[in-house]
């Protein structure tokens, strides 16, 4: 199951009015903060995929405009990687669900190229992610230390369209989540960086192996 937690910007976009009535895809979400739903086994959608033959991926989604053009900042919970697409339609979250998963795996083999591990292996990596998902939920929550990574990308994506202009091409698009995936984060007593790629590619390997 994708969760998507949305900032007060994201809910907004997925919120329309028709016929005067407040049409929305956002629900009530289990709990206040993604780190108890993650630890809770109480609802179906909150459960440990390896103990309970189910699967959570918690994403922060958030939205902002740059130069009158708005963009979605879409962020692992887990790995802080963030894949970055033009927003759509306001409140057609089906055409954000496409383009989101397009992006995801279109980021993984990315990854796998870069590891020479080879497409038809990353085939049956993406098969086992595609028998894991088969329903999404959306929540109105964010996440304080999440949220920095998302200010951080977010300056970087102004800086990128005020020099090379906008940025709508899904290729475009891949390569700037892979650059900003790129730069290195310290962390607090340890020697050596962090870099969300890594993370992002060893969370794949890991949760979406053909041989679990």
């Amino acid at each position: 199951m994708l969760i998507f937690n949305c900032t007060n910007a994201a809910a907004d976009f997925f919120s329309v009015k028709r016929d005067g009535k407040k049409i929305t895809c956002i629900e009530p979400s289990p709990h206040k903060t993604i780190a108890e739903s993650i630890a809770s086994p109480v609802f179906p959608e909150d459960v440990d995929p390896q103990e309970n033959g189910a699967f959570q991926w918690q994403w922060v989604v958030h939205c902002v405009t740059i130069q009158r053009k708005k963009y979605w900042l879409v962020t692992d919970y887990h790995s802080r990687y963030c894949i970055m697409f033009p927003v759509g339609k306001k409140g057609d979250n089906v055409e954000f669900l496409n383009s989101f998963e397009s992006g995801l795996k279109a980021n993984f083999r990315y990854w796998v190229d870069n590891a020479k591990m080879g497409q038809d292996k990353a085939t049956q990596y993406i098969e086992k992610y595609n028998a894991a998902i088969s329903t999404c939920a959306f929540y109105q929550r964010g996440d304080r230390s999440v949220q920095g990574n998302i200010n951080t990308t977010a300056w970087y994506l102004e800086s990128v369209c005020l020099e090379k202009g906008h940025l709508t091409e899904a290729l475009d698009c891949l390569l700037f989540s892979v650059r900003v995936s790129e730069i290195p984060k310290p962390r607090p007593k340890e020697k050596e960086d962090f870099y969300t790629y890594k993370a992002f590619y060893a969370y794949w390997l890991k949760t979406f192996s053909p041989s679990l």
